[in-house]
């Protein structure tokens, strides 16, 4: 079994009924869904996030990589926002 990332947006199923009476999705409806999956193969792991939908749909298809979009994003060495970085360890001082 490999991790997969699965991302995309997709419509909560509160969104999915009222796009079923109106045909357009209301724009508070759509969520961005980003999680990792341990699967056999990509297309199991696409599986597995539409389950994890809980009756949404997806609006703009899943997307499966190997990294996540932080460990992309790292890699191509981004700026990151202040206060988000990772937490300098403390320095204990010996008596």
């Amino acid at each position: 079994m490999e991790h997969y990332w699965v991302e995309g947006l997709f419509a909560n199923r509160q969104g999915v009924r009222k796009a079923r009476q109106s045909g357009v999705y209301p724009p508070a409806s759509i969520e961005p869904f980003a999680k990792g999956f341990w699967a056999d193969s990509p297309a199991e792991a696409v599986q597995q996030a539409t389950e994890a939908l809980q009756g949404g749909e997806w609006v703009e298809g899943p997307r499966v990589s190997r990294k996540s979009e932080e460990q992309r994003m790292r890699a191509m060495g981004a700026p990151e926002l202040p206060g988000l970085n990772a937490p300098a360890p403390k320095k204990r001082s010996r008596p």
